[in-house]
């Protein structure tokens, strides 16, 4: 009996930590001034920024990791420029269903989640 109760505790402290982050999904843009259209933030530690909504080329490529249980850290290149690396944070609000996406202490938009629009790879 004790057995089988550590072992279910055991799968329920698994099940817990393996849970993924809120900030994990969809974005788009509900601020007109937001400086990326829609965020594709993936499950598998990958984001892409595309500047207008039904571009299939992504503005900004990134891998991210959670800062904590709220936020994403994300680090990511200009598609265009290599060279050009950025930081930013993407904070989800206490209604998992809207963000902030931030560059330091400014913030670059307001989003709200939807499914994953990923455009067809061709």
């Amino acid at each position: 009996m004790k057995i089988r109760a550590l072992g279910t505790f055991f799968m329920l402290l698994i099940l817990v930590a393996c849970s993924p982050h809120p900030g994990a999904g969809g974005w788009h843009a509900t601020s007109s001034d937001a400086k990326f259209e829609r965020l594709e933030i993936r499950y598998g530690g990958n984001a892409d920024f595309y500047t207008n909504d039904d571009d299939k080329i992504a503005a900004w490529r990134c891998f991210w990791s959670a800062a904590d249980k709220a936020t994403a850290s994300l680090k990511c290149v200009d598609a265009g420029n290599a060279s050009n690396e950025k930081t930013y944070l993407f904070v989800v609000g206490k209604n998992t269903r809207e963000g902030v996406l931030k560059l330091g202490e400014q913030v670059l938009g307001l989003y709200s989640w939807q499914a994953p629009t990923d455009p067809p790879q061709e």
